[in-house]
């Protein structure tokens, strides 16, 4: 299992930082793409759009807890009380204008639930466009989810939704 974290943490690091066969300028610049969060409630449905930068950045930071070294593979069991989906804008490729409007691809998805501190998160092997092949893995669904024990402080926090939709 240690061996499918240390490949599912490769990918996601080569997805985020999208540093595969770019020199060091275009690294650079890669690392400032835009990203937001969509909200979902229980039924699936947006109940916001967080695009401000404070805001952006506090779920950033909530969702990172979840992703520390505690985190178990696969999901946790119940139904999801609010589903964050993290949207990235797209990697600029060679030749590209980088003034040119990118759209954004959903990345991963972290749930929490209404009767646990249980968050999951899962990075969408589509987006992963030829990472399994790359790494030698066929067929990365499921592959990519993670559940982890947060404190109540943060599960709390992604329970409430609304104090962010303000912001």
């Amino acid at each position: 299992m240690k061996k499918y974290l240390i490949l599912c943490a490769l990918a996601l690091t080569l997805l985020l930082t999208a540093c595969g066969g770019q020199d060091a300028e275009d690294t650079a610049e890669e690392a400032e793409k835009d990203h937001y969060y969509q909200i979902l409630g229980a039924d699936g449905q947006e109940l916001y759009t967080v695009t401000d930068d404070t805001a952006v950045s506090e779920i950033d930071a909530l969702i990172n807890e979840a992703g520390g070294e505690n985190a178990d593979h696969g999901s946790a069991e119940g139904t999801p009380l609010y589903t964050y989906v993290y949207w990235q804008e797209a990697t600029l490729h060679a030749g590209g204008d980088p003034d040119a409007e990118r759209e954004y691809l959903e990345v991963f998805r972290t749930q929490v639930r209404s009767d646990s501190n249980e968050v999951t998160t899962e990075v969408l092997s589509d987006t992963l466009e030829g990472v399994g092949d790359w790494i030698g893995v066929e067929g990365l669904d499921g592959l990519l989810t993670f559940t982890a024990e947060v404190s109540q402080e943060t599960a709390d926090a992604l329970r409430d939704p609304a104090r962010f939709a303000n912001t």
